[in-house]
């Protein structure tokens, strides 16, 4: 996996985490987000549509939340790879795998559909069989979405 690579673009064309619909690579009615991992954080940007709004110009607390989701989860993954040096281009089954067991989310403000966000993930705590990811999600420069997320490594 490169720097300039997405994760989930570099995922093995079978691995089943490819077809979700928040950051799945090959799912044409998902959201599609692409999570970046630079040397102590991930970045996703993502740009809303009008239809992801709870009210009009508001993003949905559902889609903001699947957001968070899916980039602490990627992001989690992409730095145990890093850590263990794996390829995720190998089959599924050679890898472990992280599923989100828990999420604190705090909504400061609302978040604008009408510009491109941006999605900043650390993480913050390395438990022998789980990652603590903060997540945030900004728009114009403002954080809008905080979230703690634990995420499962899980040995295939």
């Amino acid at each position: 996996m490169s720097d300039s690579t997405a994760f989930q673009d570099s995922l093995h064309k079978e691995n089943p985490i490819r077809g979700c619909y928040g950051c799945g690579a090959d799912n044409p009615m998902g959201l599609r987000l692409k999570s970046f991992v630079e040397v102590d954080e991930s970045i996703a940007r993502w740009r809303p549509q009008e239809h992801h709004c709870s009210y009009p110009g508001v993003l949905n607390g559902g889609i903001a939340s699947m957001l968070l989701d899916c980039h602490s989860a990627c992001s989690a993954v992409a730095f145990d790879y890093r850590e263990k040096g794996l390829d995720p281009g190998l089959a599924a089954d050679e890898l472990p795998s992280g599923w989100t067991r828990a999420m604190n989310i705090e909504f400061l403000r609302p978040t604008p559909t009408d510009t491109e966000l941006t999605l900043k993930a650390r993480v913050i705590k390395r438990g022998r069989k789980s990652r603590t990811v903060s997540c945030s999600i900004y728009a114009n420069g403002e954080e809008c979405v905080r979230a703690e997320v634990i995420v499962v490594m899980a040995e295939n």
